[in-house]
């Protein structure tokens, strides 16, 4: 039997599937286990004197504190990794056993770029030194564009550490975070030689200044906290103590009181230090985190200082035994900051004050996650010596203590935690607390970090996408469409038997100010049995369709991101995407608003003979027609294709006549036929709507891109739109 690509299709939050209409007799579906969880907090504690790991204590040695009170050890062990050859690429390490492992993550985002290029060549040789102690080093970066991204797996190779290490740094824009604050160089005005002339202009423009220096603090701190988020729930499976070492110049400080009451208090001798300004006014305002979690994944207040985010970040490190070593890669910055070109050598701002100040505070802010999460901080001269001697200690050894929470179920709530060892002259660095989290507050805080780099979240496989459904004006109804490989998520997991939830979340934000747009849940269920899993091993994909409600979109590009989350397995797969919406008021020659391939059968209820989403199924209707995009654009190798478009035509209705094409690589460019079958004309908002039928079957197989062009106008280009399809050999 041939296969090919089943559509499936759901109204948005109407929770069904059919299956096919087949009506053989289902098997009894085997009973349900219920299984009791066991919950049993670990502790990992490290004790040293004098740098030295001290490994002779025994349980009677410890005591464990919750929340004030003794609890009693349940269980008491020396995790030591001695030196050992490393094991072989044919060996298989069971994924209960802890091994030596270390995270590097280079910040990208809060730090200088000619910092972590000194810390990336400093480091080299002490990751190096490690691997030959047994220990395997992952290396991950921040940047602003691409957000958090894995440079090198899990590795004890020398060269592909010392590769990635240059890739890193090599690839971490320079730092202008301050530039907003040189004032008499940026406005010219130097020259005039009136005093008067420079303090009436210096401030007037510093608020503006003030707050675009404000506006890329937040939005450095939102991303930086959303990129450490998203690397623990990466890690939060693997077994025993993670260890990440953050290489970062430190956090940066969104409190209401910092950059105006230094600037207050070295720029002007004649203002009270603190005194309410204007400028302190805006700090207040633009300190608090608004869009930190956009779609209030969190169910908490919309609006979180600086300071709780960071607590929420601890707090969940420590529940998932993470801890944080920083370092700081800056040396020799605040030798040459009052000359340097980021300030300008005349300016009167005292440049080096105000920035040792704010590098003081964005320290405190990384010393805190480090002590809060068992790990340091190191900085100063000797730091990179320091991490070798650290790491080669706490990566070989700790000690694991575990206890039974007091309480039955989790809380959610956070609980402090105290380790006290009764022998004197030793130094004991465990985390301080954990929050009890229950399973519904793990799957939020996933979310979240799926929602800011989704691209490391690939554990379930998708594709999707997202198609803004002109209806008036500047109204659009969000049209999602999801394809699911059967064989990934169906056959090679070897589901049970019964009903399988899937959530399916899609969120809509602002590209350029990461705000809100559109957001939602969706769950998708399947009745896993005999003939379910016979029809799948001849389907490719599964395809749902879900329209939402009617929206104004008030901006013109957005990022789309889609979630497949299995909360029995806690996997999480995510498809990203971005769309450009056209400016329906422009005079110019127009735009192709959508491009969507899929297929058209009849509709049994020949609705209005104009194109509207269908509230029941989620597909296309006009008339007699149903339009049910394709989603993953493969097509069989006997097979048509229908195409739905919606252009934005300024200047009026025109004949639509659109030429279409396909091109693969290495092959020739190939014409292929289209059919109009229907079209509509909205006057007032000037979009013109239409199905056509193409004729694919003279297209051989292979990847294509599709090639829509429509001539408006002799004197123009005219427009165009490119569409990714595959024709498959069967």
């Amino acid at each position: 039997m041939k296969k090919h690509i089943f559509v499936f299709f759901v109204a948005i939050m109407v929770l069904f599937c059919v299956l096919f209409g087949l009506e053989k007799k289902q098997e009894q579906i085997p009973p349900e286990k219920h299984e009791v969880e066991v919950r049993l907090v670990l502790v990992d504690v490290v004790v040293t004197r004098d740098g030295k790991f001290v490994t002779d204590l025994t349980k009677d040695d410890f005591e464990l504190y919750e929340d004030g009170k003794r609890v009693p050890i349940n269980s008491f062990e020396l995790i030591a990794f001695e030196k050992k050859e490393l094991e072989t690429k044919e060996e298989k390490v069971s994924p209960e056993i802890p091994r030596k492992q270390l995270i590097v993550l280079f910040d990208g985002i809060c730090s200088w770029q000619r910092n972590l290029k000194e810390g990336s060549r400093m480091i080299v040789d002490q990751l190096v030194s490690l691997t030959k102690l047994g220990n395997e080093v992952m290396i991950l970066q921040m940047s602003e564009k691409k957000g958090l991204e894995i440079l090198q797996p899990f590795t004890a190779d020398e060269q592909l550490i010392r590769k990635a290490l240059i890739l890193a740094s090599g690839n971490i824009w320079l730092d202008k975070s301050l530039d907003a604050l040189k004032m008499r160089e940026e406005v010219g005005i130097e020259s005039t030689g009136d005093m008067a002339e420079i303090d009436r202009h210096a401030e007037q423009i510093h608020p503006t200044l003030e707050q675009e220096f404000l506006f890329r603090e937040r939005r450095r701190f939102e991303k930086a906290m959303g990129g450490i988020f998203a690397l623990s729930n990466m890690i939060k499976h693997s077994p025993g103590r993670k260890t990440i070492l953050l290489i970062s110049d430190g956090i940066p400080d969104t409190s209401s009181k910092t950059l105006d009451s230094i600037i207050t208090e070295t720029t002007s001798e004649r203002t009270v230090s603190g005194a309410r300004t204007p400028h302190l006014d805006m700090r207040r305002d633009t300190g608090n985190i608004r869009i930190f979690d956009p779609f209030n994944i969190l169910q908490k207040k919309k609006i979180m200082s600086g300071e709780e985010i960071i607590r929420e970040l601890i707090r969940f490190a420590n529940a998932q035994n993470i801890s944080v070593y920083a370092l700081d890669p800056d040396t020799f910055t605040k030798y040459f900051m009052p000359t340097s070109a980021e300030y300008g050598p005349k300016s009167d701002m005292r440049p080096h004050d105000l920035r040792a100040q704010e590098k003081l505070k964005r320290l405190s802010n990384l010393r805190w996650i480090a002590e809060d999460t068992g790990g340091i901080s190191l900085k100063g001269a000797k730091k990179y010596e320091r991490f070798f001697e650290v790491l080669s200690t706490d990566l070989n050894y700790y000690y694991q203590l575990s206890f039974y929470p007091q309480r039955k179920e989790p809380d959610s709530e956070y609980h402090k935690i105290k380790v006290e060892v009764r022998r004197s002259g030793v130094d004991v660095r465990s985390r301080k607390g954990y929050t009890d989290y229950a399973e519904d507050e793990k799957e939020r805080i996933l979310l979240v970090s799926a929602f800011y780099t989704p691209r490391i979240f690939k554990q379930l496989p998708l594709e999707a996408e997202f198609v803004p459904f002109h209806k008036d004006k500047e109204k659009y109804e969000p049209w999602m469409n999801i394809g699911l490989p059967v064989k990934e998520l169906f056959i090679e997991r070897a589901v049970e038997y019964g009903t399988k939830v899937f959530n399916f979340h899609f969120w809509i934000k602002d590209k350029n100010r990461g705000e809100r747009a559109f957001g939602g849940q969706i769950n998708i269920p399947f009745n896993i049995d005999s003939n379910f899993m016979d029809v799948i091993k001849t389907t490719d994909y599964l395809c749902f369709h879900f329209k939402g409600g009617e929206i104004n979109f008030s901006q013109k590009e957005y990022d789309v991101i889609f979630a497949l989350y299995d909360n029995k397995t806690e996997e999480i797969g995510t498809w990203e995407s971005s769309l450009t919406l056209p400016d329906l008021k422009e005079k110019r020659q127009g735009s192709i608003m959508s491009c969507v391939l899929g297929f058209i059968s009849q509709n049994p209820k020949k609705g209005k003979k104009n194109f509207s989403l269908s509230q029941k199924d989620g597909t296309l209707e006009y008339g007699e027609l149903k339009f049910f995009p394709a989603v993953t654009n493969r097509f069989q190798r006997m097979q048509d294709a229908a195409l739905f478009m919606q252009v934005h035509l300024p200047r009026g209705k025109t004949k639509i006549q659109p030429k279409f094409r396909v091109s693969g690589k290495g092959r020739l460019s190939q014409r292929v036929p289209g059919e109009l079958i229907a079209e509509t004309w909205n006057k007032k908002a000037k979009v013109w709507s239409g199905l056509f039928n193409l004729q694919l079957r003279t297209v051989i197989y292979g990847d294509y891109t599709l090639k829509v062009e429509i001539p408006v106008s002799k004197e123009g280009p005219g427009l165009s739109r490119e569409v990714k399809m595959t024709k498959l050999r069967y």
